[in-house]
């Protein structure tokens, strides 16, 4: 089992770091909930065609609210399975990347004059604005922490330093998430998960027998002598058969 002491220095200061990293994203993407819903209803009150930028809306605050899923202790095994860029082994690039989207979506709707200062009103404006700089200041950041604070030689992910602090390295062998080659992960699960009923037909179906080939056969006409009276013997004439002799 690996000793603490092989864990990476910043993991101590990584897990405070991280952990404070994570409210503020929840908050900055509740915030991106916000102003998506105040776009969604003031467009629905001024925009004749609503219905698109209403969808819009609708999807960016879902993304948000799925990325808060992402960021809770919560659904684990969900995320492992379905969404392994989201899972406790992956790191937070991902996360990044998708809140820089999201800010420079918000930030592309102010453009419009259904959000401007005068339609929307100086109050709802400023939560526009804030939401969509915040989270895509925030998905900058979190690329960063991805890579300063994880171990690519331990193959330990910001994430893990995120939930389990400088005890990492223990904990990692503990729980089984030690990373392993795609090859090998293959190789194991697909040994893990073959019935071994299956294997049995198999074996049963094909089995292992030795086949001994053995020596070409005699084609000749004529028979091989008697070996006790020590002559050949012919075959009969057909002709003289009698089926073939004429009825009476």
């Amino acid at each position: 089992m690996p000793s603490i002491k092989k864990s990476k220095p910043s993991a101590g200061p990584g897990y405070i770091t991280l952990n404070i990293l994570r409210a503020m994203n929840i908050i900055a993407l509740s915030t991106v909930i916000a102003a998506s819903w105040v776009m969604l209803i003031k467009t629905f009150v001024v925009s004749r065609f609503f219905f698109f930028d209403a969808v819009g809306h609708i999807i960016t605050s879902s993304v948000s609210m799925f990325l808060i899923v992402s960021e809770l202790p919560i659904f684990r095994g969900y995320f492992s399975r379905n969404w392994p860029l989201l899972s406790p082994t992956s790191g937070l690039v991902f996360l990044g990347v998708s809140m820089v989207v999201l800010g420079v979506t918000i930030m592309g709707n102010l453009n419009k004059q259904a959000i401007s200062p005068q339609s929307l009103g100086l109050p709802f404006w400023r939560i526009v604005i804030s939401s969509g700089i915040l989270v895509g200041l925030l998905g900058l950041v979190n690329i960063i922490a991805s890579y300063v604070f994880r171990n690519s030689k331990a193959h330990i992910t910001a994430r893990q330093v995120r939930s389990y602090g400088v005890v990492v390295a223990t904990t990692r062998a503990a729980v089984g998430l030690d990373r392993c080659p795609r090859k090998s992960f293959h190789n194991e699960f697909m040994h893990s998960h073959r019935s071994p009923s299956v294997t049995e037909n198999r074996r049963q179906l094909n089995p292992k027998m030795p086949f001994n080939i053995s020596a070409p056969l005699n084609t000749s006409k004529e028979r091989p002598k008697n070996p006790e009276l020590g002559i050949r013997i012919a075959s009969p004439d057909m002709a003289y058969h009698p089926g073939n002799s004429e009825r009476v």
